[in-house]
């Protein structure tokens, strides 16, 4: 069990920030925390622990101010029986702070009722729920085989990698699957590796790549001349894009088109745009002979940017410790 460490609660101040990633809290029973917290315990309680999976942490400590001579404190915390890589976890402490300063006065220097503070917490304990919910959705389902390649037309996946080895480990075979299945290749590129790594490892790893190559089975390009022709991102001019692509493809004699394309590229200002793109997308490789996968950092990805991904694509993998997984898909009924 690892618990997430939210928010410390002072009675008379309100809830005050902690957030960090508590990596050597593996408690057996949560009873253990204000030991590893150095406070001393004087009460304690759950609340809701089978419908929330979220506990409030109630202490009575010594006071440091003059006119009391105990406080009460409470700590929020979100209880994971699952391993989350601790990058989601700081994506999702990241989101939480940001959330927190959106609430009108929540950290004012004094409260003047008690009844204030406890509206307050409300709100807190509604962001506990809907993180808890938010790192259950994305829990990885362990895979003992490899991942197969040999996927059916009209298929939209998403990846996310942690490092360029993870994105060469899964598009080289990507591209040559596709090759071999006399399928046009598209592979867009961005910094995390570029257009002359790719080529380079692809003529290391595919045996008669250059024959491939200069057959025109296989285009490779940076994202500047396709996601950001003209400096700014179109998302019709993209899909209208894929479509002429496919359409010359098939003119040429090739079975299909393959696609795989970074988005290391995306702005903040660019996601709204490009979520709006992934998910007509799919109308698009629905229609035609098309596979395409989508790879992202996970690094430069928060929650609520993982969770849009996962809505948008079929299936969302990752891989950790060497081994493939599949991603929940994400319903976004649970926050509504």
């Amino acid at each position: 069990m690892r618990v997430l460490i939210l928010s410390h609660f002072n009675i008379i101040k309100g809830p005050i920030e902690v957030l960090k990633i508590p990596e050597d809290f593996a408690f057996n029973e949560l009873k253990t925390i204000p030991k590893h917290l150095n406070l001393d315990e004087k009460d304690f309680f759950i609340y809701d622990y089978e419908t929330f999976k979220t506990a409030n942490l109630k202490f009575t400590v010594q006071s440091k101010m003059e006119r009391a001579e105990y406080e009460e404190l409470m700590i929020s915390v979100v209880i994971i029986n699952e391993n989350i890589s601790p990058k989601i976890f700081q994506s999702i402490l990241q989101e939480f702070k940001e959330e927190l300063t959106n609430i009108k006065n929540l950290y004012k220097v004094l409260y003047t009722s008690f009844e204030e503070s406890a509206v307050k917490f409300l709100k807190i304990k509604e962001l506990l729920l809907k993180y808890y919910q938010a790192i259950k959705d994305i829990k990885g389902i362990h895979l003992d085989i490899n991942l197969n390649y040999n996927f059916p037309w009209g298929t939209h996946i998403c990846y996310f990698y942690q490092n360029k080895e993870d994105l060469m480990d899964i598009l080289i075979p990507y591209i040559e699957k596709g090759l071999d299945e006399n399928q046009f290749c598209v592979w867009v590129t961005s910094e995390d590796l570029t257009e002359k790594e790719a080529r380079t490892k692809l003529e290391t790893e595919i045996k008669n790549f250059n024959e491939f190559l200069k057959k025109g089975q296989i285009e490779i390009f940076p994202y500047t001349e396709w996601y950001l022709k003209d400096g700014e991102f179109n998302f019709q001019r993209v899909l209208d894009g894929w479509v002429q692509k496919y359409n010359c493809a098939i003119s040429q004699g090739f079975n299909g088109i393959r696609v795989t394309g970074n988005t290391a590229w995306i702005e903040k200002k660019d996601w709204k745009d490009f979520s709006e793109y992934e998910e007509e997308i799919n109308n698009v490789v629905g229609n035609y002979r098309m596979i395409v996968l989508c790879t992202y950092s996970a690094e430069k990805c928060g929650i609520n940017e993982i969770l849009g991904v996962m809505k948008t694509h079929q299936v969302a993998t990752i891989r950790k410790e060497g081994k493939w997984e599949i991603l929940q898909r994400y319903d976004n009924s649970v926050f509504n």
